[in-house]
């Protein structure tokens, strides 16, 4: 779960207090919100969106008491829902003028836009 403070309260599926919390998860403004999420499949990675625009990968430390940022992207807009296909090759972005739920804020220079990223091609990039 997460709140309007952009910050990350690592639950287990079984407890309801937070084990671990990380702060900032995106950006130091105080209206910058954790908009989406969505977890890698049999992995302990998971991708975050923001209200600023950025898209982040975490992993999970060995304890689960600590998460790490691996990978940001920074895009024009909303970040309003993240997809990653079932092979792990892509991540899909859905980038919008306005939060999906609301119209608390506007970005006019966004464009509503779907942005594929290929996760392939950074970790050879990488090596």
């Amino acid at each position: 779960s997460s709140g309007i403070n952009a910050e990350w309260p690592l639950r287990p599926g079984n407890k309801k207090r937070p084990i671990a919390t990380q702060r900032p998860a995106h950006g130091t403004r105080p209206d910058c919100w954790v908009t989406a999420v969505a977890a890698l499949r049999n992995t302990e990675c998971f991708w975050s969106g923001s209200s600023e625009g950025g898209a982040r990968l975490w992993a999970c430390g060995e304890d689960y008491r600590t998460v790490t940022c691996i990978r940001e992207v920074e895009v024009t807009g909303t970040i309003n829902a993240i997809t990653v296909t079932r092979d792990l090759s892509r991540v899909v972005l859905a980038v919008g003028q306005e939060h999906r739920l609301g119209r608390w804020w506007q970005d006019k220079t966004a464009r509503n836009s779907l942005v594929v990223l290929s996760l392939q091609e950074s970790e050879n990039a990488e090596r």
